[in-house]
């Protein structure tokens, strides 16, 4: 088994993956995990060190979900996959979520006057731009429904309404269906 959850930021991407995982006995892999070094996602580790965590996740792991993509620094990672998921949000419901989230994660500094105020403006700022910008943005829902045309394996687009075990059910099920 080798599951590939895409989507917007805020979408429920990871806890979708972590959900699919679980009732799978599959191994879960965030790929922020990769690319980010902290936890504010301020500070990208260089690509070799990038490269050696995928590496290692993937000599160690031969069933896995994964939640998010390597796109942008690694293309063909997870190409391998045997099905794909792209997982979307409402707009209003993920832009909420995702102010929310770094509400959370950030508290005061996020608002204007504090420290993570201009990082927090320009992440939200490219994030409401996922179903504007074109099939050549990094993360689009054009690029992601490229992303599934293109796909060497089966595919699916699912809609994020339900608690996270409903939609790993519904996941397992199309898996299972396209295993066939």
């Amino acid at each position: 088994m080798k599951i590939q959850i895409i989507g917007a930021s805020g979408s429920g991407k990871s806890t979708l993956a972590e959900a699919v995982a679980s009732a799978a006995d599959a191994f879960w892999i965030d790929a922020d995990r990769y690319q980010w070094a902290d936890t504010d996602f301020t500070k990208e580790r260089p690509l070799e060190e990038r490269m050696a965590l995928y590496r290692a996740d993937r000599a160690q792991h031969d069933r896995f979900v994964v939640s998010g993509t390597t796109r942008g620094w690694y293309p063909e990672g997870f190409a391998d996959r045997d099905f794909l998921v792209l997982l979307v949000l409402d707009e209003p419901t993920r832009l909420k979520r995702l102010y929310d989230r770094e509400r959370a994660r950030f508290g005061d500094r996020m608002l204007p006057g504090g420290d993570h105020y201009e990082e927090t403006k320009e992440f939200l700022d490219w994030c409401a731009t996922y179903r504007t910008a074109d099939e050549y943005a990094l993360n689009s829902l054009a690029a992601h429904r490229k992303m599934l045309r293109e796909a060497a394996c089966a595919a699916a687009e699912i809609k994020a309404f339900g608690a996270p075990q409903e939609l790993a059910g519904q996941v397992l099920a199309l898996y299972r269906k396209n295993k066939k």
